[in-house]
């Protein structure tokens, strides 16, 4: 039992278990209350009441703490309101004399448990205006998915998850893009390795890159660009195999002291295996996203899959064409310190920014045709002129 103080309790955490209260903008709980407790419950869950400073569900200083669930059985989203949160509204009610009874529960077909998700975010809206978008943007998405190919949903999930771990307050650890160059003519000679990181230190963004390259090693230059002696962020520094290997070692070694690293590559598939060999421990990534930010742990993040999902479209980008159409300019790539900080930097903008499809909405406006009558939409972004380009990543 909840203890009130002043016909006032603190609000309730944010408990395990869920219900899903919110279908297409009908308040399903409505229909199981008594007639004359009904206005009651609707004034109190009103959108301009329920963000209120001083409503009972309130945060301080104001705001619905929300969760955002997408299913696994469709890969829809739902908004739920913990049961913690809906025992305290109908003791709340109650207690402050505006029911004569304690109201039912909404029915068991809207109990929400956590192995019903596929993802879960917690998210708070400060306004009444901020929720009513937040409904119908959910619609919309909602709408979008019914036929969504299942890579495209899995990559959806962790691009929001990507986003709520990235734009998290509590920001304990260290985002680390990385970028291998191997001897064109034999792919085990390992010539560069680039690095880009970003961190927080109370609530500040620090940043640090390097180039380093293995002295006397093999030059490109037949198959592949040669852009070594072309580092753009910084003074390029030069060591032995050996000591290239150790520096890496202890550059992961003070990262994973911080906390959580999340490590960053284009097309993880193309830079696991150079990364074991120079020491960094592949074997320990995790390739699934934590819905929280965890105290520790190596997540490997895939700046092609987040993309892909941004498009809608399952085909995987290169690098320099990904950060063309981001709207990002680049410049001597297959310089591995150049292309760790445009992956970087291609990360960082997708995660910093909407959600997915707002996101998408707002690169890349929907083609006007798709508001006619009879007009199929499409879930993917149009194809736009910066698609089309005569260089390739690998090749002259």
């Amino acid at each position: 039992m909840i203890e009130v103080e002043g016909k006032k309790a603190s609000v309730p955490k944010v408990g395990r278990r869920f219900v899903c209260c919110f279908v297409e903008k009908v308040f399903e709980w409505y229909k199981v209350v008594p007639e004359d407790c009904v206005e009651a419950l609707k004034a109190t869950l009103h959108p301009g009441s329920v963000t209120a400073p001083g409503h009972p569900l309130s945060s301080e200083g104001g705001g619905l703490e929300l969760t955002l669930g997408t299913m696994k059985t469709n890969n829809e989203s739902r908004m739920l309101f913990s049961t913690a949160q809906v025992e305290y509204v109908r003791y709340w009610l109650y207690e402050m004399g505006i029911t004569p009874q304690q109201i039912p529960l909404p029915r068991a077909c809207y109990i929400v448990t956590p192995d019903m998700l596929r993802s879960e975010v917690q998210t708070m809206y400060k306004t009444a205006q901020d929720l009513r978008k937040a409904l119908k943007d959910l619609g919309k998405a909602n709408k979008r998915v019914k036929d969504v190919d299942p890579d495209i949903a899995d990559r959806r999930e962790t691009f929001e998850k990507v986003r709520n771990l990235y734009q998290n307050t509590n920001k304990n650890g260290s985002w680390i893009a990385m970028d291998v160059e191997a001897w064109e003519r034999d792919h085990s000679e390992i010539t560069e390795f680039g690095y880009g990181v970003v961190q927080w230190e109370n609530g500040e963004q620090k940043t640090e890159s390097g180039h380093w390259v293995v002295k006397g090693g093999s030059r490109n230059g037949t198959y592949v660009h040669d852009n070594r002696d072309w580092y753009l962020f910084g003074k390029t520094e030069e060591f032995s195999r050996s000591g290239l290997k150790q520096r890496i070692e202890t550059l992961m070694e003070d990262l994973i002291k911080r906390g959580p690293v999340y490590v960053i590559l284009h097309d993880w598939r193309a830079d696991i295996g150079y990364l074991r060999q120079l020491g960094v421990p592949v074997d320990k990534f995790v390739f699934i996203m934590p819905n929280t930010p965890p105290p520790y742990g190596l997540f490997c993040i895939d700046t092609t899959n987040l993309f892909s999902a941004l498009e809608g479209q399952k085909q995987a980008k290169g690098l320099s064409r990904m950060c063309r159409i981001l709207g990002m300019e680049t410049d001597r790539l297959h310089n591995a310190g150049n292309d760790a900080q445009y992956t970087l930097q291609a990360l960082m903008s997708m995660a910093s920014g909407l959600p997915v499809d707002a996101q998408r909405d707002a690169r890349w406006p929907p083609n006007p045709s798709e508001n006619l009558p009879n007009v199929k939409k499409t879930y993917a972004r149009e194809p736009r002129p910066e698609d089309e380009s005569d260089y390739d990543d690998a090749m002259w």
